[in-house]
């Protein structure tokens, strides 16, 4: 028996159950990044009563960041705030060593400020993102959403084994991670519309009664095994304490804050660009209005941060695969999910019970969702065709950066810190590399494509033509597949226009150019002779000029190709065909 499929668009509005579970289901997978919070309250030397008040205030960034994003809307004539997806922000790795510095150098006042600065830096770039656009081919976006996905799954596949732990492998915690994933698998393959749509909510809770049941309760989420031992004998008192501390700046320590900034920037634009590709079936590339307004909302939640006294947030890859998971998309969700987070901010004793979910059951949500987020990057190098160079930058790009994680100490030990406050991570070495080759290969890159096609010769010389071109320019497969057909509907009728006025001559060519951009494919024909032109309609009588009439039908067949097909003759008599297919 096979389901129906379920899916909430974005301007769907889901039933209160699916909605409220959903929003669940995003919660509790963004909670496993509030140990970062938590490591920096611990590096400033807090107390537990003010590491309860930091968490509280880190939910409620979590939660206005991610309302932001969600909003989508303009005030006052400024710019748009906000993509408008399913998006929520989350605390991320790429501030970590710089905020663990600041916090020991100078406290938690220096993290908020110096969170401060990399917000506003986050809001300059996002003003700027549609220029460098040559810089940015859709293959590195591909690029930077897979290692996205990998990255994620990997830090998964860590939690689940209980790497670094001091009993990996354990009932508790691997074999409740296996039931929670297995959970979440069933549901999502095997179950009903509704089912699907809560797959990872009810793994969690499978897998975190799995976890207690076995006895063997670990300790809470955020906690490494280093952690205070009296982290459940917290007080449950009133958490949200403001302002906790008053800004200050460390300009020593701006620089990693500038690379943390950067590198937020470039994730979050992967991020937009894997949940317009979910949101759009008919995706063809970036809409970079859309970035810009997202990247907005995620420098303005890092700045809001900053002003509460909290770290950095950056937009969370692994919701945008639990959405495609679960065909769950609806921007109400978002809502509901800031809102959540807003609200568990002002409960006392609400850190405490967000922090208590097992590792490894977080774990398994996330590899769960980061293996819809790889499928995604992959689907996007799909659509375009690669020459040897783009190849090289993708494939380069991705082996680089996968060598960070292997050889930690060699680029340690030889790059310089200025470079290793930049090259920070696999995913920004591996996109540093990515970048660096597409700059290098634009030099004395060609605009246009030419080559000199004898009708003689056929079809296959200009077919290969227009596939390599389409290599080059890393246009979308199937709008090539398009020039092909047009291509190969005019070699059926060349040979009776191409030659002289007198009458078709051997060794005559065809000028075969071809320009592409980010929108549109064009493909232009340049020949001496008779022009293509409409002919007579179909008919077996005498006397019918038969390679007029099929010529007719070849230039009504192609008109049904294209997007837009123009004719002329030039002013040397020769003449032009100019066909657009929009990519």
């Amino acid at each position: 028996m096979v389901t129906a499929r379920l899916r909430y668009d974005l301007k769907s509005s889901p039933p209160p159950a699916v909605l409220l579970a959903s929003a669940a289901q995003h919660m509790g997978l963004m909670a496993v990044t509030l140990v970062f919070p938590l490591l920096v309250a611990q590096a400033a030397g807090a107390d537990a009563a003010t590491q309860t008040r930091y968490l509280a205030l880190a939910m409620l960034a979590m939660g206005i960041s991610t309302l932001l994003q969600a909003w989508g809307g303009r005030v006052f004539g400024l710019p748009q705030i906000g993509s408008g997806f399913l998006l929520p922000a989350v605390f991320t790795a790429a501030y970590l060593p710089a905020a663990l510095a600041a916090a020991r150098t100078g406290g938690l006042e220096a993290v908020a400020g110096l969170t401060i600065a990399a917000g506003l830096t986050q809001i300059v770039f996002s003003r700027v993102m549609g220029r460098f656009r040559p810089f940015l081919p859709i293959e590195i976006v591909g690029l930077v959403v897979m290692m996205i996905g990998i990255i994620l799954g990997i830090v998964a596949f860590k939690l689940i084994v209980g790497f670094d732990e001091a009993h990996p492998l354990s009932l508790a915690g691997t074999g409740a991670a296996l039931a929670a994933l297995a959970t979440m698998i069933v549901l999502a393959v095997w179950g009903s519309p509704r089912l699907r749509a809560m797959a990872v909510l009810v793994g969690l809770a499978a897998g975190t009664a799995f976890h207690f049941a076995a006895g063997l309760g670990a300790p809470p989420t955020g906690v490494p095994p280093a952690g205070p031992p009296d982290l459940l004998a917290w007080p449950l008192t009133w958490p949200l304490v403001w302002p906790l501390v008053t800004p200050s700046f460390e300009a020593a320590l701006l620089p990693g804050f500038l690379a943390g900034a950067l590198a937020c920037t470039l994730r979050s634009f992967g991020d937009m660009v894997a949940s317009q590709r979910a949101n759009n079936r008919d995706w063809k590339r970036p809409d970079y209005a859309n970035i810009e307004a997202g990247v907005l909302a995620d420098g303005l939640g890092t700045f809001s941060a900053g002003l509460i006294g909290t770290m950095g947030l950056n937009t969370y890859s692994a919701s945008v695969g639990l959405s495609v998971a679960t065909e769950v998309l609806a921007r109400r969700v978002a809502l509901a999910v800031g809102i959540g987070w807003i609200a568990l901010a002002c409960l006392p004793g609400s850190t405490v019970v967000v922090m208590a979910i097992p590792r490894g059951v977080l774990g398994a949500a996330l590899l769960f969702a980061s293996a819809f987020i790889v499928l995604s990057g992959v689907a996007i190098l799909g659509q375009r065709l690669l020459d040897a160079r783009r190849t090289i930058v993708v494939g380069l790009g991705f082996l680089v950066g996968v060598s960070f994680d292997e050889l930690p100490a060699f680029y340690a030990q030889n790059l310089s810190p200025a470079l290793q406050s930049v090259v920070s991570s696999s995913l920004m070495l591996g996109l540093f590399t990515a970048l660096t080759l597409n700059a290098l290969f634009r030099i004395g890159a060609r605009k246009s494509n030419r080559m000199a096609w004898a009708p003689a010769a056929g079809f296959p010389p200009l077919r290969q033509f227009l596939l390599d071109a389409g290599g080059i320019d890393g246009a979308r497969a199937d709008a090539v597949a398009r020039l092909v057909q047009l291509a190969e509907e005019f070699a059926t009728a060349a040979r009776s226009l191409v030659g002289t006025r007198e009458g078709a001559q051997e060794g005559a060519q065809v000028a075969v150019t071809t320009r592409f951009d980010e929108y549109v494919l064009e493909l232009a024909f340049v020949w001496q002779g008779r022009p293509l032109q409409p002919g007579p309609a179909p008919t077996f009588d005498d006397g019918v000029d038969e390679d007029a009439m099929l010529n007719g039908i070849t230039l009504l067949l192609m008109e049904r190709i294209a997007d837009r097909l123009t004719r002329r003759t030039l002013s040397d008599g020769r003449h032009e065909l100019v066909c657009q297919v929009d990519q």
